[in-house]
């Protein structure tokens, strides 16, 4: 009678471990295993435990902290230069309009949180992709206009001086000895650290 009782226990626990370690992208065998073996202490952890990312965030996730630790890593100039000019993209930080309840929601996400409304997985893709292609087109329109707007004549007496310190070739638009461009040592003001002046 003990161990009718006990093998019952061991299963509810089991399945409710299961189920709650589902819900939490965990696996459920091992979890259901667990509460069979510990019973409540198993369902208790199953609870406690924090919930696993899906795979491809977790890997897009994964490669941008990768990134920018190792753009951390190395901070000169240039590399500064050639950051802020192709920032990585992340999707994260975009939003979208709900066609149907016109409230903003989450570039990545399949379904509104308003009103249900849901976006097809290449409809969100496309979505993406073309935010993506608007914000490097503002960025390249950004850069080249900063390139045409460099007037020597209406430089003021700081950025002439950042200008002198650097050598460019032939009239070229980068340094060559720092392989920085005009716009952005005049906009930093930056002095060449090869110079003598």
């Amino acid at each position: 009678m003990i161990t009718g009782i006990l093998l019952v226990q061991a299963v509810a626990f089991a399945i409710l471990s299961a189920i709650i370690a589902s819900n939490k992208n965990r696996s459920a065998g091992g979890w259901g295993a667990l509460g069979f073996l510990f019973g409540l202490f198993g369902f208790i952890a199953a609870i406690a435990v924090g919930e696993v990312e899906d795979d491809t965030r977790s890997s897009r996730r994964r490669s941008s902290q990768q990134k920018s630790s190792s753009s951390e890593k190395k901070q000169t100039p240039r590399n500064k230069e050639k950051e802020s000019a192709s920032q990585t993209f992340d999707p994260d930080e975009h939003e979208k309009k709900c066609p149907m309840c016109a409230e903003y929601i989450k570039l990545e996400a399949r379904r509104c949180k308003h009103c249900g409304h849901e976006f097809s997985e290449e409809e969100v893709e496309r979505q993406i992709e073309e935010k993506r292609k608007e914000i490097e087109g503002e960025r390249q329109d950004e850069d080249d206009e900063t390139e045409k707007t460099i007037n020597m004549d209406n430089l003021t007496k700081p950025q002439r001086y950042s200008l002198d310190t650097h050598r460019f070739i032939d009239d070229g638009s980068e340094c060559e000895r720092c392989g920085l461009s005009k716009a952005y040592i005049v906009e930093h003001l930056y002095k060449c650290p090869y110079s003598d002046r």
